[in-house]
């Protein structure tokens, strides 16, 4: 219910009178007339209206402006009963309580009331009386104003509704909030700032901010709120406060009354901030110290970022590749890009937050790499991926000597096989073809069964070379190494050379002037040289070059590792050919016995085999390059001797041993051959 104290007393209210108008003169009667017509368009226009009432004999009286609030006809003049009816059954006490004080004890009132008028209406009203005496003091009447204030009433309530619902708004804001006055008092705090200020809005409402506050003097606190209060603009700015231990975002509008000040505490924000800003930094000293390829990649905006390494590695600028995940996706290596890109987003899209994948990426001059990528996915509270970070690792060199030691293991255990094999075949070949030989020579030449011992003969040898093939890949042929100067070898061997690939090759040797000794069997060496020659000739079946280079060489111990061979010093001997090359698919396998990429019958696939367990045998290392449509190059490496090889001298020629009765012991495992030699003999 409204109350009256929010009203002033209204001054000069109308009173309806009764007496004779005297007639004085017309000039007073016409100022009169105009007075009471200004005061009735006053009493309309604020509607407001006059009343009394007479207690004896007791009658109310109405101004016409009163009755039009009552929605009555201006001429109407009720009971002081019905006078009272008026107002609202639940304000019907209050009334009748003044209106008795008044009439009794001569206490005036001044209330704000609600009444319902005659046509049902509900207004607000204020009835304002004072009691009337006579000459001896006696109380005659009650008169008074009477004015319809809903208007009034509903602004008052609006205000107060806009009031409360300001200040709800206020409390329910995330920020903490506080007014100041012109002369830095607080005017209103909401329960945030009480909270972050440590101290009761009673305590500091109409209290000076600066008293309350000492610290903030001279402060970035007082000069920012000063310049915002001095030239009517917003300012915004982080301060801590050391009282409080804690960093504040502040936010201060000028207002007509003051200041209205916006504050929240910044503290776990800015360590927040703090924590990812060494983070962040600890990340990039990270990508920058390790060799690896380290990407970062938004799921949310979808953009990838990589390290300079992506650069180092693959050859591509992180500047000038696709901004999103495209610049990955697009140069995995097509056979393996399906694969590889449903199985991160199979991470992606389930709860795991760890993916691993091995696959081939493309090198930005066209080749390969093998990479081992791993990565790692953050997830939101609602266990949304939205970033993964991972690495590359370039495993190509591991991956590369894991396969040459598949492939040495694989040509060991072949080699041994093949070893004892042939080794027991050369002990059956020896007996076929020494038996061969003695019925050679027991019986008649030209006769059948001497030219079938023959060809015995013949196919035995042949045989035998063949096992000498096998022997040598198996590393159990037997082995008369001498001191070599491997210059010289060579040279010897070029017009041999010249007449095996033909005229349309042309053959080209290069050699340091002092090139180290080696200690290796020199039939077997020019046999190698001899098999690598071929295999060139027929790779360059439209001409080409043959080139032999020999040159001194070192493998250091990470060199070595990467070879798989002994460090130290070597003798190289590479022969290249401008051929078609051999297919990707086919290298692995160029060294295994009967292995061969020719027509049947234009090779037995020993060749490569022979010189692979030549080499092995005498301690060296070979090595196989070779590219389709560039050629081959097959580089041998023996170890350097640090004997001094003699002059060469002619074989002095001895006579011919005569025998006699001397005793010849024959050892042999194998019976047959034993008995074959014991036979010849």
């Amino acid at each position: 219910m409204p109350s009256s104290d929010h009203f002033r007393p209204i001054a000069g209210a109308a009173t309806l009178r009764d007496g004779a108008v005297v007639d004085e003169d017309a000039a007073k009667q016409l100022e009169l007339a105009e007075t009471e017509r200004l005061r009735h368009i006053a009493g309309r226009m604020a509607r407001l209206g006059g009343w009394r009432v007479d207690l004896n004999p007791t009658r109310l009286s109405w101004s016409p402006e009163t009755a039009e609030i009552h929605e009555e006809a201006p001429d109407t003049s009720p009971s002081v009963e019905r006078g009272l009816s008026y107002y609202a059954p639940e304000h019907q006490p209050t009334i009748k309580r003044v209106f008795l004080e008044c009439a009794e004890n001569g206490r005036p009132f001044d209330e704000v009331l609600q009444l319902v008028t005659a046509k049902g209406n509900r207004i607000w009203v204020r009835s304002i009386g004072e009691a009337v005496r006579d000459d001896t003091g006696a109380i005659v009447a009650v008169e008074g104003a009477f004015q319809d204030i809903s208007h009034l009433v509903a602004m008052r309530d609006e205000t107060n509704a806009l009031s409360r619902r300001l200040s709800q708004t206020l409390e329910s804001i995330s920020d903490s909030f506080f007014l100041l006055d012109k002369n830095w008092r607080f005017s209103f705090l909401n329960s945030r700032a009480e909270h972050l200020l440590g101290r009761k809005r009673g305590e500091l409402e109409g209290k000076n901010i600066w008293h309350e506050f000492p610290q903030a003097v001279g402060s970035r606190f007082e000069t920012s709120y000063r310049e915002a209060l001095r030239d009517g603009h917003a300012v915004r700015f982080q301060e801590y406060f050391p009282p409080l231990q804690a960093w504040f975002d502040v936010d201060a509008h000028p207002t007509p009354e003051g200041l209205a000040v916006y504050f929240r505490d910044a503290s776990r924000r800015r360590q927040a901030e703090e924590d990812v800003r060494i983070s962040n930094e600890r990340f990039l000293l990270v990508a920058q110290a390790t060799n690896d390829v380290i990407w970062d990649w938004n799921l949310v905006d979808r953009t990838l970022w990589w390290n300079e390494n992506f650069k180092t590695l693959f050859g591509y600028d992180p500047a000038d590749v696709e901004p999103g995940p495209e610049s990955w996706m697009n140069r995995i290596h097509p056979d393996d890009a399906e694969r590889v890109i449903d199985s991160i987003h199979a991470v992606i899209d389930s709860a795991e937050t760890t993916w691993v994948s091995e696959y081939r990426f493309m090198h930005s001059d066209g080749h390969a790499l093998s990479i081992v990528d791993r990565g790692s996915v953050i997830r939101d509270e609602s266990g949304s991926a939205i970033r993964m970070v991972g690495s590359m690792l370039d495993v190509s060199s591991q991956r590369d000597l894991a396969s040459r030691l598949r492939q040495a293991q694989k040509l060991e255990a072949i080699g041994q096989l093949t070893g004892g094999i042939a080794h027991d075949f050369n002990n059956l070949l020896t007996v076929i073809l020494g038996n061969a030989e003695l019925l050679c020579d027991v019986l008649e030449s030209g006769q059948q069964p001497r030219l079938l011992a023959e060809m015995i003969s013949t196919a035995a040898e042949r045989g035998a070379e063949l096992t000498s093939r096998l022997l040598a890949f198996g590393r159990k042929q037997p082995l008369q190494p001498s001191l070599l100067d491997l210059c010289s070898l060579v040279s010897r061997m070029e017009a041999m050379l010249a007449r095996t690939l033909g005229e349309h090759i042309e053959i080209k040797v290069a050699g340091p002037v002092e090139l180290w000794a080696v200690e290796i069997d020199p039939t077997l060496m020019e046999s190698a040289i001899l098999n690598l020659a071929i295999n060139a000739r027929d790779a360059m079946t439209d001409g080409g070059s043959l080139t032999i280079e020999l040159a001194n060489t070192t493998f250091d111990v990470q060199q070595a590792a990467a070879e798989d061979v002994a460090p130290g010093q070597y003798v190289a001997v590479t022969v290249s050919d401008t051929g078609h090359g051999i297919a990707p698919d086919v290298l692995p396998n160029v060294f295994e016995p009967f292995f061969t990429t020719k027509e049947v019958g234009k090779g037995s696939g020993l060749g490569l085999s022979m010189v692979y367990g030549f080499v092995k045998q005498s301690g060296g290392h070979i090595r196989l390059r070779s590219e389709v449509g560039h050629g081959t190059s097959v580089g041998l490496y023996f170890p350097r001797s640090r004997k001094l090889i003699a002059p060469s001298s002619e074989d002095a020629v001895g006579e011919k041993p005569v025998g006699g009765s001397e005793l010849i012991l024959v050892v042999e495992d194998d019976a047959l051959v034993r008995d074959h030699l014991s036979g010849v003999l």
